[in-house]
């Protein structure tokens, strides 16, 4: 998201601020999301998407884009009680960082005010809200690193003198493990020996030969699979945060 969006999305985060009498639209663990804070939340969804409201005649488009903006709301709001329940602190330095590059970006420091002013907020309450914005981005960052460091082998250790009979019979066992655990849409290498025993390594995400030179093939290899494992973890991250979570949503439409 543009950092100058940011100053207009502020309503993503503090509650106290947007409260009025509206229905709540969504509640987590109790919170509430009000209607007003969606509405505003919405409109500034749309202008990321690059969308407006007056060119989606389409209702079924325009429900779908208002379900996505108020899931994204909620994702937010989850994210941020998991920085409060993992005690995330974050340094005054870096939400005056943070904010300083804020304001230069937004045009200096009268530009800056009249933002905040025109999005109902000063000083005080944006600061908060930095230090929310940057704790739950922690966190999140915390948790995505953790679903991408996972285990990508199967192992059955033998000893390093083994004889034939035994190494064979490993490389059965993985043979067997390889095939009640890999789906058809998987891949994996034939059991590979290291000094450490037997090893079936997953093949993830795999390409067909292309005739490309090595280390541009690797280079490009590694990017795509290091962001297919970024976009896996983030689907995955939310995915437990919702299921873990009490997620009331009471207004779809």
């Amino acid at each position: 998201m543009k950092l100058t969006s940011l100053i207009v999305l502020l309503s993503c985060w503090l509650q106290a601020v947007w409260a009025n009498n509206e229905p709540a639209v969504a509640r987590v663990n109790g919170e509430e999301i009000s209607g007003y804070r969606f509405e505003r939340f919405f409109a500034e969804y749309l202008e990321d998407q690059g969308r407006a409201v007056a060119s989606i005649r389409n209702p079924k488009a325009y429900k779908q884009l208002r379900q996505a903006a108020l899931q994204t709301l909620i994702d937010k709001e989850l994210l941020w009680q998991e920085s409060q329940k993992r005690g995330v602190k974050i340094d005054e330095q870096a939400v005056r960082q943070q904010i300083e590059q804020m304001r230069s970006a937004i045009g200096g420091t009268n530009k800056f005010q009249r933002r905040l002013q025109d999005a109902g907020f000063d000083e005080v309450s944006f600061t908060e809200y930095t230090r929310r914005e940057l704790a739950a981005q922690q966190v999140f960052a915390e948790l995505i690193r953790a679903n991408t460091l996972q285990p990508r082998q199967l192992l059955i250790r033998v000893p390093a003198q083994a004889d034939a009979a035994t190494v064979a019979a490993a490389r059965l066992r993985l043979m067997q493990m390889r095939a009640s655990i890999i789906s058809g849409a998987a891949l994996a290498s034939q059991p590979v020996r290291s000094p450490f025993g037997w090893h079936v390594i997953y093949l993830q995400n795999h390409l067909e030969a292309a005739d490309v030179p090595d280390l541009q093939g690797l280079d490009t290899v590694r990017a795509q699979l290091a962001r297919q494992q970024q976009t896996q973890a983030r689907r995955q991250v939310l995915a437990q945060l919702r299921v873990q979570n009490r997620i009331e949503r009471i207004d779809d439409d």
